[in-house]
């Protein structure tokens, strides 16, 4: 079955489900969601409360065989090829849109890596989230993706980072 991939998760990646099924109902929901917040992330992204850290957004990329030798996917957009999620560390403005760095290995994609700074615009980003007191602000696509991981994966990211899905 095709798939969307999430990333592996590592220490203090929030990307607890290597797999979703493409299409599924309840990821475009999540990502419809996360844009219609988006406004709200980039007003805490701006001026930080007490506690808030470790702003990060989520975009799509396919590898291409043309330079750059990638390609970013829209949320909810078809592709044909393997859409990789990736959590984009240290975002800042970059003219008319933004850039930041990938902050987490790739799992299929060749053409990208840890640390590649990557430019989007505001209609790439899938998902947004921070941390406040330790606990996950955002993530909307957790849930969905967590309804393909196993219980005691799902048991474990309500433990660690307060996320409920039941």
């Amino acid at each position: 079955m095709a798939a969307v991939i999430f990333g592996p998760a590592t220490a203090g990646d929030p990307n607890p489900v290597p797999k979703a099924p493409k299409g599924d109902p309840a990821m475009l929901a999540a990502f419809a969601r996360a844009a219609a917040s988006l406004d709200e992330f980039f007003a805490k992204w701006r001026s930080p409360p007490p506690g808030a850290r470790g702003f990060t957004v989520k975009i799509g990329l396919i590898d291409t065989p043309t330079p750059p030798g990638y390609a970013l996917v829209r949320p909810g957009a078809a592709s044909a090829a393997i859409v990789e999620w990736f959590w984009m560390h240290n975002l800042r403005v970059d003219g008319a849109g933004f850039a930041a760095e990938i902050g987490n290995d790739s799992e299929t994609l060749r053409n990208v890596s840890f640390g590649d700074t990557i430019h989007f615009t505001r209609l790439d980003i899938g998902d947004w989230m921070y941390f406040q007191n330790g606990k996950i602000i955002g993530n909307a696509t957790a849930c969905p993706a967590l309804a393909h991981a196993s219980v005691d994966e799902r048991r474990q990211m309500k433990e660690q980072y307060g996320i409920a899905c039941d």
